[in-house]
């Protein structure tokens, strides 16, 4: 076993040296939240039993409990851990995930790990230096939280198990792509299944809460986060079964990886026919795409089942005059409690189709990295048919996979699958111009599209987050496309076309602008 770590060190030292700029963005912003929540907490309710009274609202607030959870405690330690626990989790998980396939996967896929190989570099030595540093990283940022919110005068206990809770769900995320690593031969297959999975997960949590089904939430790692239960009893030894998850699935990544060959995946790639079938350009891209496109429009639709499942019956066992008020609030003397539920919901949701869409956008980088796109455009294959064979699937894969999540949640709660949909679709200009993002960096900025995309939709995540605590607010809070989407299933009194006729100019003159910088730049074959 010893040799096969020989050299870990040393590609721990390139993986830190390759994301110098990325880990310190990325441990600063999560490790000062918590802090900034903690100190609106106490900003914006004045009193104990102003706390107490918003902690009732949440309780009797559907979406709420899907996004968050219930609130164990209404101190200022407590709120603060309900807000940022299921949150924190799902955003370090996502960059846990992006990291790991990073190091491990692409390196296999663009052929630099057969290049290290020739040296004195052991089998298990980079899944063992990605896992080192993905996990450190998530430790530091939580460690880093932790004084911050005692110098805000909250217990260092309970403070030290938040930020170890924390880095627990990048823990997590970081061991399932470690797995799905291992699976596929596809690096954008396999961060798409790591991605899948982390959806299905929150999902899970989300139905236990909503659902009266708590024990669920002890099969997922979104539920240990919440379960160990910070500045509310402090359950210490939740932290154990995160714990064993890691280390259970970092051994089966470990034995899995003897079980393959270099570049290969178990799950053996499909050999191509005899002769060439492909049309062009776009029949090639749709082969490259398919495999991905079609897995997550399966897990996206078994995600809104789970969610009409959810809601189902929601409208009567929860009417009461607090569910009503809130309703009405949102929506309207007429606005339904479900309909308030899956507003909320699939605004999250709306931001994992476009991490989704992402995957597919940046295909197109992942084949030139790779020095493939060089051998396709010797051919009279144009640079420009080539990159629009790519987008196309970028664009339609949000609209497959937005449908198939309102139709199978309108299908499993009241069987109106044409307003659900309608309503999951309206995010589309949004979803979009996340995509538009990509583009314009893979034409400008090549050698950094991927980390600044993902950083950008990492960002938006986080500026929503920051909107509900009145610390992102005017210019700052409009630069989320999300933001703009209108609530069309509460009867939003302004008309949809404007928002989203906006976004999609956006979008377009983004893609537009991508396209014209690729036409006019060098083809850059290295990640």
């Amino acid at each position: 076993m010893t040799g096969t770590m020989t050299g870990t060190g040393t590609l721990i030292r390139l993986i830190l040296r390759r994301d110098r700029v990325l880990l310190p963005v990325w441990i600063a912003i999560t490790a000062l939240l918590p802090a900034s929540i903690a100190s609106a907490t106490t900003d914006l309710y004045a009193d104990q039993a102003a706390r107490d009274s918003f902690a009732a609202a949440s309780a009797s607030n559907p979406a709420q409990l899907a996004m968050r959870g219930p609130i164990y405690d209404a101190s200022v330690g407590g709120l603060t851990a309900w807000t940022l626990g299921s949150s924190l989790a799902l955003f370090g998980g996502l960059i846990s995930i992006l990291l790991m396939i990073r190091h491990t996967r692409v390196e296999e896929e663009t052929g630099r790990r057969e290049l290290l190989a020739s040296g004195v570099i052991g089998r298990h030595a980079p899944l063992a230096a990605a896992l080192a540093v993905v996990l450190a990283a998530n430790l530091l940022l939580g460690l880093l939280s932790v004084p911050a919110l005692v110098a805000g005068g909250l217990p260092a206990g309970s403070s030290l198990l938040f930020g170890l809770s924390t880095a627990a769900g990048g823990w997590a995320f970081a061991a399932v792509a470690a797995i799905t690593g291992q699976l596929t031969a596809s690096s954008g297959t396999a961060r798409g299944i790591a991605i899948a999975a982390g959806g299905l997960l929150f999902a899970l949590r989300s139905l236990a809460d909503t659902g009266g089904i708590g024990w669920l939430a002890w099969l997922t790692p979104f539920g240990w986060v919440r379960l160990t239960r910070p500045y509310a009893g402090d359950h210490w030894w939740v932290l154990g079964l995160v714990a064993v998850f890691v280390t259970a699935l970092a051994a089966a990544a470990f034995a899995l990886s003897t079980r393959r060959d270099l570049a290969g995946g178990l799950i053996p790639a499909r050999p191509g026919p005899a002769e060439g079938t492909l049309p062009g350009a776009f029949g090639l891209a749709a082969r490259l795409h398919r495999g991905t496109l079609a897995g997550f429009t399966i897990g996206f639709g078994a995600l809104g089942a789970l969610l009409g499942v959810a809601a189902r019956g929601l409208n009567t066992q929860l009417d009461t005059p607090q569910f009503r008020e809130l309703a009405a609030t949102l929506g309207g003397a007429e606005a339904r409690l479900s309909d308030v539920f899956f507003t909320f919901v699939m605004y999250v949701l709306s931001q994992l189709v476009a991490g989704a869409a992402l995957v597919s956008a940046l295909r197109a980088r992942g084949e030139e990295a790779a020095g493939r796109a060089d051998l396709l455009l010797s051919t009279p294959v144009g640079r420009l048919r080539w990159a629009l064979s790519h987008l196309v699937f970028a664009v339609m894969s949000p609209v497959l996979l937005l449908t198939a999540l309102g139709a199978a949640a309108g299908l499993t709660f009241d069987g109106d699958v044409a307003r659900v949909t309608g309503a999951t679709l309206a995010y589309l200009p949004a979803v979009w111009t996340v995509v538009g993002i990509a583009t314009l960096l893979f034409g400008l900025l090549p050698r950094l599209t991927a980390a600044v995309s993902w950083t950008a939709l990492g960002l938006f995540l986080l500026v929503d987050l920051l909107a509900e605590f009145k610390l992102a607010t005017g210019i700052i809070l409009d630069l989320s496309p999300f933001v703009h989407v209108p609530a069309t299933l509460l009867g939003s009194a302004s008309s949809p076309v404007a928002p989203l006729l906006g976004l999609t100019i956006v979008a377009v003159a983004l893609a537009a602008a991508g396209l014209a910088f690729l036409r006019r730049r060098d083809l850059t074959p290295s990640a």
